[in-house]
């Protein structure tokens, strides 16, 4: 076997172990302090070269090269990257609300200011008379809203203290906690758009009396059948027609969930209402804290209300370990440090696809 085979071999089975330790359901490598050792031969764990015992940890040797390199850095960055996109792309996730939401945008590619033309729609076709000449129909109104993608992120360290200690159950729930993280601050992007009221594209808070989508009563029966109500009353910008939006989400803080699940339910009686014949999700959202305000979303695909890009597409978060234990942090401060790194933004475009009750 010549030189870049061994070092292949070696890379490959690092990479495997790793793998192997960050995966909840393998049972065979436990220890990330085993892991350390077998690929880079450091058996005292002092992250010096000059402690590699090559002779003893042949089946890793290709890894006494690669220490002075990225090798290390490399693999355990794979590893890591691997497990937290998995839990990341979990769509049962509690932290996974914003998908049910915010339609997605996959063109953008850099950082400058990002325009989202919503268009209008045409009024009715007027009769055109026998020899008449067809009259100019009124163009569609337009609004323009504007965002750009901001970088989220921050860095993390796996001391030599915690090799040393093999504090194998804190290191493997990193990936898990970096997902989690990630997916929580993307939620809270979204729902906080829809919790603030913020001014948006037309200069007015997204829930105002001339957008026709705000109320104030507590969650009931009635005060949802007016919520959708409004929802379908919006009118289309131009044709001034009915859109008949159907909402998809029903968003409440916990205190308010089994209020709405009640809603819903059917006891005794045997025809539904108009209620229980809404076909609408209830979505609890973990930390709006007042226990009284709700929110009615229409399907993104439907009716776009908040736009959510993310850079080149990259809708998982990033990790980058850059570390070697010749220079860097593991030289200077005994520890490995990586990074995440996750780039989106958006705004709302659409004010018609929502309905909120802020009880006073």
């Amino acid at each position: 076997m010549n030189a870049f085979s061994s070092r292949y071999q070696a890379v490959s089975n690092a990479e495997g172990m790793l793998h192997a330790f960050f995966d909840p359901d393998n049972a065979h490598v436990r220890s990330f302090k085993e892991c350390y050792i077998a690929i880079t031969g450091d058996r005292k764990c002092t992250g010096r070269v000059e402690d590699i015992d090559a002779a003893r940890f042949g089946e890793m040797t290709g890894f006494r090269e690669a220490l002075t390199t990225d090798a290390l850095a490399n693999v355990l960055s794979s590893a890591i990257r691997r497990r937290m996109i998995a839990d990341y792309q979990n769509r049962f996730s509690r932290w996974a609300v914003w998908r049910k939401i915010a339609s997605i945008a996959r063109d953008v590619t850099d950082f400058r200011t990002q325009e989202r033309t919503r268009w209008g729609g045409y009024g009715d076709l007027p009769e055109v008379s026998q020899g008449s000449s067809y009259p100019a129909l009124t163009p569609p109104t337009d609004d323009v809203a504007t965002y750009s993608v901001q970088k989220r992120g921050g860095t993390e360290d796996i001391t030599l203290e915690a090799i040393r200690a093999d504090n194998s159950e804190l290191i493997r729930s990193i990936p898990k906690k970096l997902a989690d993280t990630a997916h929580r601050t993307a939620s809270k992007f979204v729902l906080d758009l829809i919790r603030t009221n913020p001014v948006i594209y037309d200069n007015l808070p997204l829930y105002d009396a001339q957008h026709q989508n705000s109320g104030s009563a507590p969650l009931s029966a009635v005060s949802l059948a007016a919520g959708i109500n409004a929802m379908r009353a919006q009118g289309e910008p131009g044709s001034g027609d009915r859109l008949d939006l159907q909402p998809r989400s029903l968003l409440v803080p916990f205190d308010a969930e089994e209020t709405a699940f009640n809603l819903f339910r059917r006891t005794t009686n045997q025809d539904k209402t108009f209620i229980q014949s809404r076909k609408i999700e209830i979505v609890p959202i973990w930390y709006w804290t007042d226990p009284n305000d709700w929110a009615l979303v229409a399907d993104p695909a439907e009716a776009p209300v908040i736009e959510l890009a993310f850079l080149d597409g990259q809708e998982d978060p990033e990790v980058f370990v850059a570390d070697n234990p010749s220079a860097g942090s593991l030289f200077s401060h005994d520890k490995l440090v990586f990074k995440i790194r996750h780039i989106y933004g958006g705004t709302v475009v659409d004010y018609r696809g929502i309905y909120k009750s802020t009880v006073p």
